[in-house]
């Protein structure tokens, strides 16, 4: 460990993994104030002032929600004032352009009161999807009220009033350009290096390892490192991450370090000591608590109420016929008119893949389906001919653990077949397994009939609905995640499955597939 040095009055030092270590451990503290960065270097006068002005950005960028719904709000009225105006024969000598600009604070206010921007503050990463219940009840309250403030003005000024069926026609695109403005800066923001959350873990070992993994494939979340005290069994004690300190130094870290979150994750420190020192975190500095029994709970799950003790409970699947009716419409609509939407693109990924390398367009594997049944998966063919006959020689080159076979250069894999690896297009032609119903559009991951046959237990109830083209598997890491981690999302998605779960993982697939995470 590298001697100390005295700056601003605190001691700092050089975190290698032997001080670390012995900070967990007792040892000497590996402190880090604001004149060193989340790694232990020093800050020179210019970083120091170029991480100060990325705080007061990332605060202006709170700001910003606001103005954007702004504009999407205004955009989605003028879109709807033409829409209607095409629609209904002399509509413009009736509608006032007006009420395009008189909608939009009456639209916000609606916004406010249905918590659209609470909530999203209250998030680690943006995301709309939770929203859109929300957002639907907010457009159509704001429509309610500029039909209402239409007439007032209209009673007390003369003038023309919205009609119930123009003021609702004229709303209805807010419900789709609200989302895409926000999906789109929220993008953009990305891109450009905007940092939405500075995060210290409390907590080191297998949980704050696998909360690390997970947000480390958000670009606007910043990982700074994480605090925990001594203790807990040895093999457990380690961590990703940079050891910042003990438990008790979260606070000041929080304050020098610009910290906005903590995310509480298993810790050896009493229960009691925990929560006094989270009770004196800033006010303006959020905390996320990973559940003891994480691997039952989902999204869907709710929290009840006993006279001030927050009770979870684990939210049932919902498989009765209805839903899986519906489950199955929504994969024959939408894989029909993806296979119709696509042929062009399919024709010349067949051109070039036979111009590429010898051998058939198409690939066909046994794979394992609902109720353990084989079926043959179609893709697009990446390997040369006869690459199923050298797995078993490249045994020892396999990069993933578990049952799975997976190589990041494969040299099976010829030119184009590792492009369209990288862009999930080889997995494309699934969709006749989805029309054939073989597989859903949404579903567990599905594996080859001899790393199926390795699952048993609990697992294999990834076996009562057909496996899916993306999943919970596919939006949360793909071939990054530990084999473990994959059987847990499997047996979570089938155990609290809904519809609107599904939804939601189809709108999170496109992100996922264009940021290549996790696709060789």
């Amino acid at each position: 460990m590298v001697g100390p040095q005295i700056e601003d009055g605190y001691e700092v030092a050089e975190l290698t993994d032997t001080s670390r270590t012995e900070a967990l451990n007792g040892g000497a503290k590996a402190v880090v104030p604001r004149a060193i960065t989340p790694h232990g270097r020093r800050l020179d006068r210019v970083e120091r002032a170029r991480e100060e002005t990325r705080i007061r950005a990332r605060r202006r960028l709170r700001r910003f929600p606001l103005l954007l719904d702004a504009l999407a709000i205004l955009l989605g009225f003028a879109l709807g004032v033409v829409l209607h105006n095409l629609i209904a024969t002399g509509a413009s000598d009736r509608l006032s352009w007006l009420w395009v600009f008189a909608a939009v604070p009456v639209q916000l206010v609606a916004f406010w009161v249905y918590g659209l921007y609470s909530r999203d503050r209250r998030r680690l990463f943006s995301t709309n999807f939770p929203d859109h219940v929300h957002l639907f009840h907010a457009v159509v309250a704001g429509a309610f009220g500029t039909f209402g403030v239409s007439h007032l003005v209209s009673a007390l000024a003369g003038g023309p009033a919205l009609s119930p069926g123009a003021v609702f026609g004229i709303a209805a695109p807010v419900f789709l350009t609200v989302p895409f403005t926000r999906a789109a800066s929220g993008e953009l923001a990305r891109r450009r290096g905007h940092i939405r959350s500075r995060v210290i873990i409390l907590g080191t070992g297998y949980v704050s390892d696998t909360v690390a993994r997970r947000l480390q494939a958000f670009d606007d979340v910043e990982l700074l490192g994480c605090v925990d005290d001594p203790g807990g069994p040895a093999p457990e004690r380690h961590s990703l991450l940079p050891v910042l300190g003990k438990v008790s130094d979260l606070p000041r870290l929080c304050d020098e370090l610009g910290a906005d979150r903590v995310m509480v994750a298993f810790s050896p420190a009493s229960t009691n000591a925990l929560a006094e020192t989270l009770r004196h975190l800033a006010p303006g500095v959020r905390i996320s608590v990973v559940p003891r029994l994480f691997d039952l709970l989902t999204w869907r799950s709710h929290i009840d109420d006993i006279h001030g003790l927050p009770v979870m409970d684990v939210a049932p699947p919902v498989l009765g016929a209805g839903p899986r009716a519906i489950k199955r419409l929504l994969d024959v609509a939408v894989s029909l008119s993806l296979l119709g939407l696509l042929a062009p693109l399919w024709l010349a990924i067949a051109f070039v893949i036979r111009a590429s390398s010898p051998g058939p367009v198409l690939f066909r594997q046994q794979r394992r389906g609902r109720d353990g049944r084989p079926f043959s998966i179609y893709k697009f063919r990446t390997m040369r001919v006869g690459a199923d006959d050298e797995k078993r020689d490249m045994m020892d080159a396999n990069e993933v653990d578990g049952p799975l076979f997976k190589i990041k250069d494969d040299p099976r894999v010829f030119g184009i077949g590792r492009f369209l690896r990288a862009t999930s297009l080889d997995e494309a032609p699934q969709l006749i397994n989805v029309l054939k119903g073989d597989m859903s559009l949404v579903g567990p991951r599905p594996f080859v009939v001899s790393e199926a046959d390795m699952i048993d237990g609990w697992a294999a109830r990834r076996f009562d609905v057909r496996p899916g083209m993306t999943g919970l598997w596919q939006v949360s890491g793909r071939n990054d995640l530990p084999y473990e981690e994959l059987r847990r999302l499997d047996y979570t998605y089938v155990a609290s499955w809904s519809l609107w779960w599904d939804l939601r993982i189809i709108l999170q697939t496109p992100a996922c597939l264009l940021r290549r995470r996790g696709a060789y």
